[in-house]
Protein backbone atom coordinates (compact mmCIF):
# COMPACT_ATOMS: atom_id res chain seq x y z
CA UNK A 1 0.00 0.00 0.00
CA UNK A 2 2.89 1.89 0.91
CA UNK A 3 4.40 1.88 -2.81
CA UNK A 4 1.00 3.11 -4.63
CA UNK A 5 0.93 6.07 -2.40
CA UNK A 6 4.36 6.71 -3.04
CA UNK A 7 3.58 6.23 -6.60
CA UNK A 8 0.39 8.72 -6.91
CA UNK A 9 1.56 11.05 -4.97
CA UNK A 10 4.96 11.86 -6.11
CA UNK A 11 2.82 11.96 -9.50
CA UNK A 12 0.48 14.51 -7.75
CA UNK A 13 3.40 16.50 -6.74
CA UNK A 14 4.90 16.25 -9.92
CA UNK A 15 1.91 17.92 -11.81
CA UNK A 16 1.90 20.68 -8.72
CA UNK A 17 5.29 21.11 -9.39
CA UNK A 18 4.26 21.98 -13.07
CA UNK A 19 1.38 24.20 -12.14
CA UNK A 20 4.01 26.25 -9.72
CA UNK A 21 5.84 26.76 -12.55
CA UNK A 22 3.56 28.02 -14.56
CA UNK A 23 2.15 30.66 -11.93
CA UNK A 24 5.80 32.30 -11.97
CA UNK A 25 6.23 32.40 -15.42
CA UNK A 26 2.25 33.59 -16.04
CA UNK A 27 3.02 36.28 -13.27
CA UNK A 28 6.32 37.21 -14.72
CA UNK A 29 4.78 37.66 -18.07
CA UNK A 30 2.39 39.45 -16.49
CA UNK A 31 4.71 41.86 -14.96
CA UNK A 32 6.31 42.42 -18.17
CA UNK A 33 3.69 42.92 -20.19
CA UNK A 34 2.90 45.92 -17.70
CA UNK A 35 6.24 47.39 -18.39
CA UNK A 36 5.94 46.72 -21.73
CA UNK A 37 2.42 47.05 -23.14
CA UNK A 38 -0.69 46.10 -21.82
CA UNK A 39 -0.87 42.94 -19.71
CA UNK A 40 -3.50 40.42 -20.52
CA UNK A 41 -6.47 39.72 -18.64
CA UNK A 42 -7.17 36.65 -16.25
CA UNK A 43 -4.08 36.73 -14.68
CA UNK A 44 -5.74 36.31 -11.29
CA UNK A 45 -8.26 33.87 -12.49
CA UNK A 46 -5.72 31.55 -13.14
CA UNK A 47 -2.76 32.07 -10.48
CA UNK A 48 -6.02 30.79 -8.54
CA UNK A 49 -7.02 27.95 -9.58
CA UNK A 50 -3.34 26.81 -10.11
CA UNK A 51 -2.78 27.91 -6.33
CA UNK A 52 -5.57 25.51 -5.57
CA UNK A 53 -4.35 22.62 -7.75
CA UNK A 54 -0.75 23.24 -6.22
CA UNK A 55 -1.75 22.96 -2.77
CA UNK A 56 -4.51 20.05 -2.86
CA UNK A 57 -2.35 17.64 -5.11
CA UNK A 58 0.95 18.10 -2.47
CA UNK A 59 -1.17 17.23 0.27
CA UNK A 60 -1.06 13.26 0.16
CA UNK A 61 2.88 13.98 -0.40
CA UNK A 62 3.47 15.61 2.69
CA UNK A 63 0.83 13.74 4.66
CA UNK A 64 3.06 10.71 3.15
CA UNK A 65 6.15 11.82 4.21
CA UNK A 66 4.90 13.76 8.00
CA UNK A 67 5.65 17.25 6.57
CA UNK A 68 2.80 18.87 8.00
CA UNK A 69 3.07 20.91 11.62
CA UNK A 70 2.50 18.25 14.30
CA UNK A 71 2.77 19.82 18.03
CA UNK A 72 3.40 17.03 20.32
CA UNK A 73 4.49 18.72 23.51
CA UNK A 74 2.08 17.60 26.11
CA UNK A 75 1.27 14.16 24.26
CA UNK A 76 5.13 13.31 23.99
CA UNK A 77 4.47 12.87 27.59
CA UNK A 78 1.69 10.41 27.71
CA UNK A 79 2.17 6.44 27.94
CA UNK A 80 2.98 4.67 24.57
CA UNK A 81 -0.07 3.23 24.85
CA UNK A 82 -2.28 6.46 25.05
CA UNK A 83 -0.23 8.03 22.30
CA UNK A 84 -0.89 5.51 19.95
CA UNK A 85 -5.22 5.71 21.45
CA UNK A 86 -4.46 9.29 20.07
CA UNK A 87 -3.04 9.37 17.36
CA UNK A 88 -5.34 6.37 15.55
CA UNK A 89 -8.28 8.85 17.15
CA UNK A 90 -6.78 11.88 15.15
CA UNK A 91 -6.26 9.69 11.67
CA UNK A 92 -9.84 8.38 11.89
CA UNK A 93 -11.24 11.90 12.62
CA UNK A 94 -8.78 13.69 9.54
CA UNK A 95 -9.92 10.25 7.37
CA UNK A 96 -13.51 11.40 7.69
CA UNK A 97 -13.47 15.21 7.48
CA UNK A 98 -10.84 15.13 4.76
CA UNK A 99 -13.22 12.26 3.14
CA UNK A 100 -16.71 14.35 3.22
CA UNK A 101 -14.44 17.68 2.06
CA UNK A 102 -13.27 15.22 -1.21
CA UNK A 103 -16.78 14.00 -1.71
CA UNK A 104 -18.83 17.29 -1.48
CA UNK A 105 -15.70 18.16 -3.83
CA UNK A 106 -16.87 15.20 -6.92
CA UNK A 107 -20.53 16.07 -6.30
CA UNK A 108 -19.49 20.44 -6.58
CA UNK A 109 -17.74 19.49 -9.96
CA UNK A 110 -20.66 17.72 -11.07
CA UNK A 111 -23.05 20.50 -10.40
CA UNK A 112 -21.02 22.95 -11.96
CA UNK A 113 -20.30 20.55 -14.98
CA UNK A 114 -23.97 19.76 -15.15
CA UNK A 115 -24.90 23.79 -14.98
CA UNK A 116 -22.06 24.40 -17.38
CA UNK A 117 -20.84 27.48 -14.94
CA UNK A 118 -17.69 29.19 -16.54
CA UNK A 119 -15.13 31.72 -14.87
CA UNK A 120 -16.16 35.46 -15.10
CA UNK A 121 -12.84 36.89 -16.81
CA UNK A 122 -12.04 34.32 -19.26
CA UNK A 123 -15.18 32.26 -19.35
CA UNK A 124 -13.95 29.15 -19.49
CA UNK A 125 -15.57 25.45 -17.85
CA UNK A 126 -13.86 25.66 -14.25
CA UNK A 127 -15.39 22.04 -13.31
CA UNK A 128 -12.14 20.81 -14.63
CA UNK A 129 -9.98 22.19 -11.71
CA UNK A 130 -12.70 21.26 -9.25
CA UNK A 131 -12.26 17.93 -10.53
CA UNK A 132 -8.71 17.80 -9.96
CA UNK A 133 -8.75 19.93 -6.15
CA UNK A 134 -11.52 16.90 -5.52
CA UNK A 135 -8.60 13.84 -7.03
CA UNK A 136 -5.82 15.73 -4.82
CA UNK A 137 -8.22 15.22 -1.86
CA UNK A 138 -8.89 11.91 -3.07
CA UNK A 139 -5.26 10.71 -2.73
CA UNK A 140 -4.83 12.42 0.45
CA UNK A 141 -7.38 10.52 1.76
CA UNK A 142 -6.07 7.21 0.79
CA UNK A 143 -2.30 7.98 2.64
CA UNK A 144 -4.58 8.94 5.40
CA UNK A 145 -6.15 5.39 5.78
CA UNK A 146 -2.92 3.90 5.21
CA UNK A 147 -2.57 5.89 8.55
CA UNK A 148 -5.31 4.83 9.98
CA UNK A 149 -4.20 1.19 9.71
CA UNK A 150 -1.00 2.06 10.78
CA UNK A 151 -1.52 3.74 13.75
CA UNK A 152 -3.92 0.92 14.57
CA UNK A 153 -1.03 -1.68 13.98
CA UNK A 154 1.02 0.28 16.18
CA UNK A 155 -2.00 0.55 19.10
CA UNK A 156 -2.33 -3.57 18.82
CA UNK A 157 1.15 -3.92 19.10
CA UNK A 158 1.73 -1.76 22.48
Amino acid sequence: MYKLNLLISRGLLGIAGLALLAIVLLVTANILMRQLASSYGGTTEIVGWLTAVVVSLSLAYAQLNKAHVELDILVAHFPDRLQALLETLVAIASLLFFAMVAVKLWEYGYGVMQRGMVSQTLRIAIYPMIYVVALGFSAFCLVLLTDVFGSMKRLVMK
